[in-house]
């Protein structure tokens, strides 16, 4: 009996007989060089998206759901709408995971059952390499959302297909103490407790022990004192480009965005470089060449091992995160009693999360139903 068909799918092909290492495509008996090495995940999820778009010939009969094969509405999603958002990329990979379930599938298949089905053949890796939490597959399938109400405002289904989502995982919470902040920083310099107090079981001596990593070093500054995402501290520069934010040191602004870059849900608005950052900003610009997170003058992409390294050496859990940082930069601001639409401003986080998630930290939280309840007359 025949093998079930995966779908298409990246790969990546390893060096061989003069062969250079590649990602390819797999579809079936048929294999696709992308061209991009391994360093290149991005350009292959694209070419991935292309491939797909190519390969899918949409028949969209008379619109019925029933009539209308879901490989054809992410095919044409991909095709016409992903180039336009900020992380096309994410959409060649979630449509890997999706054409693997729903690929032989019509629109009027996809219902909470089907959807639930997805979720569980996620979580219990039976597709992809590797099993995943729900909020992953919440994310995918937000994706099938997404493209399910492109092709009905694109008239190409007759009627929205709804798209049933797992809940939504809690609001991570988790922030670190100025302790905290002070160990994984010395981990990213190599410095660890080298003699502890008997009785108190707290560090007495401290020494380099281990070789400094600096740009881990450099994106936690940042990330604690400007409340700045993961992927824009990466992309900052020390010059004016397209492609990611920059310091403009003359004036004193962190520019978040590159120019002509366009805003997301997730803004990044430009700020003032903070009074704590931008001795060390200044002193940076003068020992890096493109930017402050980079190592042997190029910028990183993904802060991973420098990370994990000094989380380990700080002897912190794996719930500390790169994105950690903007979590902690926002509670240290409302401690301090700064005003909820300031910090919705300085971090560009709407003012709603930040009181949902983070305002039971301010000092002025239901600071006047506290007051409430004095008096004489309490109960009359």
């Amino acid at each position: 009996m025949p093998r079930k068909s995966k779908g298409a799918r990246l790969h990546f092909r390893k060096a061989r007989s003069g062969r250079p290492a590649v990602w390819v495509i797999l579809d079936g008996t048929t294999e696709r060089s992308t061209g991009c090495g391994e360093d290149d995940r991005r350009g292959a999820e694209e070419a991935l998206q292309r491939y797909l778009a190519e390969k899918h010939r949409p028949d969209w009969r008379h619109g019925e759901p029933a009539e209308v094969a879901v490989a054809d509405v992410l095919g044409f999603y991909g095709q016409q709408r992903a180039a336009e958002l900020a992380h096309p990329e994410l959409v060649g990979w979630h449509m890997t995971h999706l054409l693997a379930f729903f690929g032989d599938k019509m629109c009027a298949q996809v219902d909470g059952a089907s959807c639930r089905a997805y979720v569980a053949s996620r979580v219990g890796g039976r597709i992809g390499k590797r099993a995943v939490k729900p909020g992953t597959a919440r994310r995918e399938l937000e994706t099938l959302q997404a493209a399910l109400s492109f092709a009905y405002k694109e008239k190409k289904l007759l009627y929205p297909v709804p798209v049933t989502l797992p809940a939504k995982a809690p609001a991570r919470e988790r922030w670190l103490t100025r302790s905290e902040a002070a160990r994984l920083l010395a981990g990213a310099l190599g410095i660890v407790p080298t003699a502890i107090d008997i009785e108190s079981k707290e560090p007495v001596k401290w020494g380099r022990m281990f070789k400094p990593v600096y740009h881990v070093a450099r994106f936690i500054l940042i990330g604690l004192y400007s409340g700045t995402r993961h992927e824009a501290i990466l992309g900052l520069r020390w010059g004016v480009n397209s492609s990611g934010g920059w310091f403009d040191l003359a004036h004193g602004v962190m520019y978040r965005r590159g120019q002509g870059q366009a805003e997301t849900n997730k803004r990044r608005p430009p700020v003032p470089i903070p009074e704590n950052l931008l001795a060390h900003v200044e002193r940076w610009r003068r020992i890096t060449v493109n930017g402050p997170v980079e190592y042997a003058g190029r910028l990183i992409k993904k802060e991973r091992r420098g990370w994990d390294r000094a989380r380990a050496l700080a002897d912190l859990g794996e719930d500390v995160t790169p994105h950690i940082m903007k979590h902690t930069c926002i509670t240290w601001m409302l401690q301090r009693g700064i005003p909820i639409w300031e910090v919705s401003g300085f971090t560009g986080t709407s003012e709603k999360v930040i009181r949902e998630t983070y305002g039971h930290h301010s000092p002025h939280h239901l600071a006047t139903a506290k007051r409430r309840f004095h008096g004489r007359n309490l109960g009359n």
